[in-house]
């Protein structure tokens, strides 16, 4: 009965992942949305297509 509820706590551990969400610091949690809209972000641009990035031909 013991290694079951080894098992049932490890997967009620595993479920929970707000160690990995930045969104749950204390601080962030208490701002508003206009503040958490200010906050800068990480990620990358995305990479212009094929169409965004052709030469112009006869322009005018």
């Amino acid at each position: 009965m013991s290694l079951l509820k080894f098992f049932l706590n490890r997967s009620s551990e595993a479920a929970s992942p707000q160690g990995d969400d930045p969104l749950s610091h204390p601080q962030i949690a208490t701002m508003s949305l206009r503040q958490m809209a200010d906050l800068p972000s990480n990620y990358a641009a995305p990479k212009p297509t094929r169409y965004e990035t052709r030469p112009l031909t006869k322009c005018a």
